[in-house]
């Protein structure tokens, strides 16, 4: 089961549970308080915190949909005026208190980045062909700039108002005064300049792709490699006032790893007949037709798009202090960081996809799920007023305003508990703070796997009634916890959530019995275990939680027996269904026989073998009774039994009759007659003087009845007296040896 179980008790009581066998009937309790428990329900409007602690979330509110599949940049003004750039070279506007619309629309591709400088213009870029455009008020657009690159990723101003771009094919990092002159400001010897940002004191910071490095660079072109992270490339870098950096890498990063676009970039042209592909250009691959529901793949580097549609390596988040020293405050196995902003705290805010999730990073130990989007991509976060956050998505392409108030009210709802069987529920408790709002949290039962119809309604967790589950016995359970703002504006906090519980008890099963061959015993039961109690922890932070029980199947695959003579062994196939420990009682009854006599009582194993010479020739049956006693408060134990089929017991063995030998025509002539009152006979053989021992065959040609006669012949040694042996055997081993002597 994926839902955290333990059992009830502390202390001295938990030492002791570990040593002891779990009872069926014992009180249960289902925890959930870790982030991995609480992440798997459903939740509405509460942020998770890493630590495990659910608060309310900030406000996300969608501002506007502009209908295409993509939106890749965002930047503020002074004023709060939003601007956004993506698909199709769209580049929207959304004022303070009014609707977005299309400022502009640029040729050349996908609007990848925008930057405005002090005087509030906006810069915007298109990619493939790195055209940078100059985009007045009123939404004329003029070609400011045309670099010799094929992509341009970000762009930034400095304090002079100089525009520096980071580009990539070649990796670059351009300088274009307000003129529109471009000069190459560094070469950063990487197939992609990914992102750039300005630092308090006039450098710039900038993440490369492939070798995932993160540079510092003076207005003189001077670089210094600041950390080379565990990544392919760095998507995104921020800069805090006091100079403390972010940066943001993703992907998996090896010599044979490809660049990889961003979800949905616009395809490279090939270049024309007579014309040299640009070097370490990627050659265009075809636009694949977008399906419903899923991220469109696309085709222009680097690494996070690709990775979108599957590419292994994550993400991770460095902060590099102002003396230099680089920190990873921050990672995840699949999340794929785009963009990274600072909120009102200086805190980094990380955008992800491909599940559209924004994080908090709150220090190197902890952070926080704020949101999740609808798009799959969270591709830009720019701050705006009063400390909220923008957001602009792809996959659908949408904007967002983040926070800065917090929501009035949001719920989770759990993944549910299947405790395998019918259930009686028990008390719900709950731990957290209030803080002034509202905590209030409810539990329904069912039987189906899913909790959609034909489940019993939400019933509230009364503290004041003993905090009992009002849900009907069944075997699922389910929690919703609703958190409600205090009137300050302040969020109540949920560390913990507790549900006890106690399956009823089930009667074992027996499927089968099945008796081994004759005179063979099963392995003696291995030796007990010490009586010193242990107990197994896991790694450190992972919590330690016992499974609801799962069926008890007892061992029923090959086993190896040994050869004893007049040994009788049976096993068994049982199980029960709450995972109680059974014992077995074994009786045995002859053909004629009223009662059932005690073989064998408090069995551990499902398995037993006796000594059948004990017991007069006959045909038996075994009855096995299994009992889960030990795991069950005295009379709540139940058992269930079952009979074999008819087996035989024969330590009698056959009897030869009417031996002879005699000598015709110089050889001897041997005859006899065997025959055995419950076995097949298997085999009949003679020696003479001793020497090896030959097969004599029936007169019917195959032994396979209870009786048979006999005939062999063989040279006589005449003038020499011959002593014959004969010796017969049934199928249950049994032996019997006669001779005769023939005088010459």
């Amino acid at each position: 089961m994926s839902q955290s179980i333990r059992r009830a008790g502390r202390g001295a009581a938990f030492a002791l549970a570990a040593a002891c066998a779990l009872w069926a009937v014992e009180t249960k309790l289902w925890t959930q308080s870790e982030a991995s428990e609480f992440e798997k329900g459903t939740l509405e409007g509460i942020a998770l915190s890493s630590a495990g602690r659910l608060t309310l979330a900030p406000v996300f509110r969608e501002l506007h949909d502009p209908a295409l599949p993509q939106l890749w940049s965002a930047a503020a003004d002074s004023k709060g005026t939003l601007y956004a750039g993506g698909a199709e070279g769209q580049v929207l506007i959304l004022a303070p208190g009014g609707q977005a619309k299309v400022l502009a629309t640029l040729d050349g591709g996908s609007v990848h980045a925008l930057a405005l400088n002090a005087k509030d213009e906006l810069f915007a870029a298109v990619m493939p062909g790195a055209k940078i455009y100059r985009i007045a008020a009123g939404g004329t657009a003029t070609l400011f700039a045309e670099p010799k690159a094929h992509y341009l990723w970000a762009m930034v101003f400095d304090r002079t108002g100089d525009l520096y771009a980071a580009v990539g094919d070649p990796g670059q990092i351009l300088r274009i005064n307000p003129q529109g002159q471009v000069s190459v400001l560094f070469e950063a010897e990487e197939a992609h300049v990914r992102s750039l940002a300005l630092l308090p004191d006039g450098n710039l910071v900038a993440g490369t792709e492939p070798g995932g490095v993160v540079l510092r660079v003076t207005p003189k072109g001077e670089g210094f490699v600041l950390h080379q992270t565990g990544k392919r490339e760095v998507t995104a870098v921020t800069a805090a006032p006091d100079g403390t950096i972010y940066a943001a890498a993703a992907g998996a990063r090896g010599p044979a790893a490809p660049p990889i676009p961003t979800p949905a970039a616009p395809v490279p042209q090939p270049a024309q007949p007579g014309q040299q592909q640009p070097q370490g250009q990627p050659s265009p691959q075809p636009q694949p037709v977008p399906i419903a529901g899923q991220p469109v793949s696309l085709s222009a580097p680097p690494t996070v798009s690709r990775m979108a549609a599957g590419m292994p390596g994550g993400s991770e988040i460095w902060k590099i202090g102002p003396d230099g020293e680089p920190v990873q405050i921050w990672s995840h196995p699949r999340a794929l960081v785009y963009t990274l902003a600072l909120d009102s705290a200086q805190r980094p805010v990380a955008g992800t996809g491909n599940e559209g999730q924004i994080y908090r990073i709150d220090s190197a130990t902890e952070d926080t799920r704020l949101v999740t989007a609808e798009p799959m991509q969270v591709t830009a976060l720019v701050g705006g007023p009063r400390g909220a956050l923008y957001a602009a998505t792809a996959n659908p392409a949408k904007l967002f305003q983040l926070g800065p108030e917090l929501e009035k009210e949001g719920t989770i709802e759990s993944e549910l508990l299947d405790a395998g069987s019918f259930t009686y529920w028990g008390r719900l408790r709950w731990e957290g703070d209030p803080r002034g709002g509202v905590i209030r949290v409810e539990s329904r039962s069912g039987n189906l796997d899913r909790a959609q119809k034909n489940w019993s309604p939400w019933s509230e967790i009364d503290a004041a009634k003993g905090g009992r589950i009002q849900a009907p016995p069944a075997r699922f359970l389910g929690w919703r916890a609703t958190l409600r703002a205090a009137a300050s504006g302040g969020s109540p906090e949920l560390r913990l959530v507790e549900a006890a519980y106690q399956a009823k008890n089930v009667a074992p099963v027996i499927e089968r019995i099945e008796v081994a061959p004759a005179n063979y015993r099963f392995p003696a039961p291995s030796s007990a275990a010490s009586g010193a109690s242990t107990l197994s922890l896991g790694p450190i932070g992972q919590p330690r939680r016992a499974a609801p029980p799962k069926p008890n199947v007892e061992p029923a695959g090959p086993v190896t027996l040994t050869y004893e003579k007049g040994a009788v062994s049976a096993r068994w196939k049982a199980s029960d269904a709450n995972g109680d420990t059974l014992r077995y009682k074994v009786e045995l009854r002859g053909g004629g026989e009223r009662e059932w006599k005690l073989l064998r009582d408090d069995l551990r194993e499902n398995r037993l073998t006796f000594d059948g010479a004990r017991f007069p020739d006959g045909r038996y049956r075994l009855r096995v009774t299994a009992s889960d006693q030990v795991d069950n408060y005295p009379g709540a134990a139940l058992s269930a039994t079952a009979e074999s089929e008819e087996f035989l017991i024969d330590n009698t063995a056959p009897r030869i009759s009417g031996l002879t030998a005699r000598t015709e025509n110089k050889r001897v002539v041997l005859r006899f007659k065997a025959t055995d009152n419950l076995s097949p006979l298997m085999s009949a053989e003679y020696s003479v003087n001793g020497g090896e021992w030959q097969y004599a065959q029936p007169t019917t040609r195959i032994t396979d009845s209870l009786e048979h006669d006999y005939e062999a012949t063989f040279e006589a040694n005449a003038g020499a007296e011959t002593v014959i042996a004969v010796r017969v055997s049934d199928e249950n081993d049994n032996t019997t040896v006669e001779r005769t002597i023939l005088q010459p």
